[in-house]
């Protein structure tokens, strides 16, 4: 498993990259100065981008490239085994995937309600109909996992919704990570 990697440019200058716990760190002296900067791994998208003679891995929350590597540098092997350990490591951390089983409190009808209510006010419901009939299925029988999952894989099917479904309700926010609603006052 290949966890760091050094790559030298004839004109760009020097890159090192080098995964530590749950982030890469980085340094880049160009001939425009030199920067560092790390970036935690559960904010990277695991399938970088190709534009020529660079890679990007970007960023889950705004697309933006956040990680950028020159292909194939110090060599195609080195750089392979390198970019396979950061894309394996990327999806241990799994960003942006909701999952029933990070639910640790329980869930009440009272709590669903208000996040039906909050999504219509806030959003048009027929972009999100599929999340707002399994929501309801799952407000009939908050305790049923099988409904939470059938709501989680709605919301992976929303796309670009996911962000103001995120922003609208906190009741998604406790299937990213095991906090209680009651967290969020």
């Amino acid at each position: 498993m290949t966890t760091k990697i050094v790559q030298k440019h004839p004109d760009r200058g020097t890159r090192e990259f080098e995964l530590v716990d749950d982030a890469i760190e980085y340094r880049i002296s160009s001939p425009l100065g030199d920067e560092e900067l790390s970036v935690v791994l559960s904010v990277l998208s695991p399938k970088p981008v190709v534009d020529g003679e660079m890679m990007y891995f970007m960023s889950e929350v705004n697309r933006e490239a956040l990680i950028k590597l020159f292909v194939d540098l110090p060599s195609a092997h080195e750089f392979a085994a390198f970019v396979n350990t950061l894309k394996q490591r990327i999806k241990e951390e799994d960003f942006g995937n909701l999952s029933a089983d990070n639910r640790q409190s329980a869930i009440t009808r009272e709590q669903v309600d208000t996040t039906i209510r909050m999504l219509e006010t806030n959003m048009d419901p027929a972009s999100i109909d599929e999340l707002l009939s399994t929501l309801r299925g799952l407000a009939e029988a908050p305790d049923d996992h099988e409904r939470l999952n059938q709501v989680v894989e709605a919301f992976h099917r929303l796309g670009f919704q996911q962000g103001p479904v995120l922003s609208y309700t906190s009741f998604f926010n406790t299937l990213l990570s095991s906090t209680d609603l009651d967290d969020f006052g």
